[in-house]
């Protein structure tokens, strides 16, 4: 068991060194490409707010590119499937389709890295304690991978390259514009509050508000937020695990 387990994190590693890291070595501005979503609406917010919200801004920022890169792995999923057919690849190989995820998961986080960690340094900066930053952490990791597995599952049943980007984009928006991700959930009226509970991305967002020393709602919990997460985590991996489309019919 333990030697299956090695060596499905050996492929995966070699899958993200194969189409991330050799990228990047011959695209170095792929890196400055994929920082420019979330740091645009960072500057547009701390421009028109005079920098009084910056926190919440920060936590939006953050947010919003641990989801755009999770559910960027579906558009490079869907690339490879119908464009070049890197999949079938897979497929006939040993690799599951849980490992070639992972290894495309983490090419996308190469490609968002630098991004990543100057978000995540600033967040960090207000934090108050080292207890803080481990809870950032495991907010930054369980987004990315709720979103991940869900760019896998949703590009598994696209048949063209232009349908899994407008479904990619849709969902993007979706989950970190509309919602209380890069403002105060309390500016929602009370029923719309309850809604917005359903989704990950605020939970995410109020967690790394809280890291940062800001107020959260009364009827918020961090058990309530890490909990939903998980819930979306282990929802999200199963999915991606059972009704995936990796071979074709």
């Amino acid at each position: 068991m333990l030697r299956t387990k090695l060596l499905g994190m050996k492929q995966a590693f070699l899958i993200a060194y194969l189409t991330g890291f050799l990228w990047l070595r011959r695209n170095p501005m792929s890196m400055v490409f994929t920082a420019i979503s979330p740091f645009s609406l960072l500057f547009v917010l701390f421009v028109i707010t005079n920098g009084h919200y910056i926190q919440f801004a920060l936590a939006g920022s953050l947010v919003m590119a641990l989801v755009g890169y999770g559910l960027a792995l579906g558009q490079d999923i869907s690339f490879y499937k119908t464009e070049y057919k890197i999949q079938d690849v897979f497929v006939a190989s040993p690799v599951s389709p849980l490992t070639y995820m992972t290894g495309l998961a983490l090419s996308e986080l190469l490609f968002g890295l630098p991004a990543l960690i100057v978000l995540t340094a600033l967040a960090a900066s207000f934090g108050t304690s080292f207890i803080n930053l481990v809870l950032l952490l495991s907010d930054i990791v369980l987004i990315w991978g709720a979103m991940s597995a869900m760019g896998f599952f949703l590009s598994s049943h696209m048949l063209h390259m232009r349908n899994a980007t407008q479904l990619i984009s849709f969902v993007n928006v979706i989950l970190t514009v509309i919602p209380p991700v890069y403002y105060s959930i309390e500016r929602l009226p009370l029923g719309l509050q309850y809604f917005s509970y359903f989704l990950p991305t605020t939970h995410a967002s109020i967690i790394v508000q809280y890291t940062m020393g800001l107020p959260t709602p009364k009827e918020w919990s961090l058990g309530l937020g890490i909990g939903v997460q998980l819930v979306y985590l282990i929802g999200m991996i199963v999915l991606a695990k059972t009704k995936a489309l990796w071979r074709e019919k």
